[in-house]
């Protein structure tokens, strides 16, 4: 589990470091390349995988999937898709929701219909489960 420091930092240093994460994911100037390896060398894998999940877990349930399939296909606790799933539903997730609403049908979105879907025929080949149909 990453650890944040309990030290507390002043509310105007938080809100720059905020603003600079920010910028280094949507500056037009940033390639995906260059993001991706800065954000390779930033992030441990622990990090990533938290992250990567709860932006999977919220698409997936604002998609309509049960909280079951969310917790079994990502390896959640029902306790913390019940924490997502009633923040959705009480609007708290709108702005993510729309994010991963605009990333339907991306390779993220076949990524998590193939996560639900029965494991495929041994000798299948990995890349033929992103490819579009």
């Amino acid at each position: 589990m990453p650890h944040v420091s309990p030290k507390k930092i002043n509310n105007k240093i938080s809100e720059k470091i905020y603003k600079l994460l920010f910028s280094a994911i949507t500056d037009k100037g940033v390639s995906k390349k260059q993001q991706e390896l800065a954000f390779g060398e930033l992030l441990t894998s622990t990090e990533k995988i938290m992250l990567g999940k709860r932006i999977a877990a919220v698409s997936m349930l604002s998609q309509g999937y049960s909280s079951y399939k969310v917790g079994k296909a990502l390896k959640l606790s029902p306790t913390t898709v019940l924490k997502f799933q009633t923040k959705l539903e009480k609007g708290k997730f709108l702005n993510t929701s729309k994010l991963c609403n605009l990333l339907h049908k991306t390779p993220l979105q076949r990524y998590l219909e193939n996560l639900i879907k029965p494991l495929p025929k041994y000798g299948t080949s990995p890349a033929s489960l992103f490819k579009e149909k």
